[in-house]
């Protein structure tokens, strides 16, 4: 959430996005760039690009909502809402984003509440956002957003640290040698790597570690997120909007070669458009397979598997819990570094 306390405005249009209005998306997107300009330096800005194949390609298993706040015809504020469709249907994801010469006039209230009141039709009672925190020796952060969201009833129910690697800071040998050590704790394992699709004979085997992401890595015990359901066809469609939204999805599992399961998971996500930032997204490993340095494998393979793809590319961004000891290890051993902390805020409806 991007506001500061507002009050009721009645000059404040809110109307539905519309793919084909020219000036409407660009004033989007400039108020998405305004925001995360002032608000989360060191962050990865808008893509353009992918912004407007997002208004049109989405997965099957969500329906997003997208929504501009008017004022005298020009673009203001921004609302976004994830509704999923196969799992977690109690729940509405929200983004609210107010531009930063427009705050404090109402805009974020007016967003917010059509948000929330949109949910509540579609039969969600519970409403999750998030907001930026400062840490110690990194780019000091907007905390306008975490006034906002506890002023209207969210409570601070986790929190994780966004870490950044630069990949042009990284000592390769030293890379070389976490991951020859990790290979020599890994006999029994092999690497598997792909492109956007994942072969079908491991299919199976990733659509069950991406279920796991809901249940494994720790989260609060207040967060109201349960378990997802992923299957085959789940895992193809995803890669179908990824490609057909022009995002490289390059991905590496460790499969244990004598029962053929596979044992972890890793992809980084480039977006289209942009030649700096990357997105780190799921990884696992199956907790029967822990103690063997396969994260280390993994991380280490597909951050390779980036350099040759995007030898340009700078950084990759990533997100823990704070709890998350093992996986901070792994991140901190191979270049992350700690640029924020993201505050998961929740409501629920009584």
């Amino acid at each position: 959430m991007r506001e500061g306390r507002g009050v009721s405005n009645p000059d404040i249009k809110i109307v539905p996005i519309d793919p084909f209005d020219r000036a409407q998306v660009d004033g989007w997107i400039d108020v998405e760039r305004a925001v995360y300009a002032h608000d989360n330096p060191g962050a990865p800005q808008t893509r353009p690009a992918l912004q407007r194949l997002r208004l049109l390609l989405h997965p099957a298993s969500v329906q997003p909502e997208r929504h501009v706040a008017l004022v005298d015809g020009a673009v203001v504020g921004y609302a976004e809402s994830v509704f999923f469709l196969t799992d977690n249907q109690h729940l509405a994801n929200f983004e609210i984003l107010v531009h930063p010469g427009h705050r404090r006039k109402g805009v974020g209230t007016a967003l917010l509440e059509h948000a929330e009141r949109r949910a509540a039709e579609l039969g969600r009672d519970t409403f999750l956002a998030f907001a930026s925190d400062s840490l110690d020796g990194a780019p000091p952060q907007d905390h306008a957003g975490q006034h906002f969201a506890k002023a209207r009833g969210y409570a601070v129910v986790d929190q994780e640290i966004h870490r950044r690697n630069d990949l042009f800071a990284v000592d390769d040998d030293h890379l070389a040698k976490l991951y020859a050590d990790a290979w020599e704790k890994a006999a029994g394992y092999e690497l598997v790597q792909w492109v956007n699709h994942a072969p079908d004979d491991i299919v199976e085997g990733v659509a069950a570690m991406r279920q796991r992401m809901s249940t494994d890595p720790p989260m609060g015990e207040e967060l109201d997120m349960r378990p997802s359901v992923y299957d085959v066809a789940r895992v193809r469609d995803e890669e179908r909007t990824f490609a057909d939204r022009g995002q490289l999805q390059l991905a590496a599992a460790v499969r244990h070669v004598e029962s053929g399961e596979i044992a972890g998971l890793t992809d980084i996500i480039v977006f289209p458009g942009d030649e700096d930032h990357a997105g780190q997204n799921d990884t696992i490993v199956e907790e029967r397979h822990r103690g063997h340095r396969l994260g280390t494998i993994l991380k280490i393979a597909n951050q390779r598997a980036l350099r040759q793809y995007r030898p340009k590319l700078r950084y990759v961004h990533t997100w823990n819990a704070e709890s998350n000891d093992h996986m901070i290890a792994i991140n901190e051993a191979i270049g992350y570094r700690p640029l924020c902390r993201d505050f998961d805020v929740q409501k629920k409806l009584s």
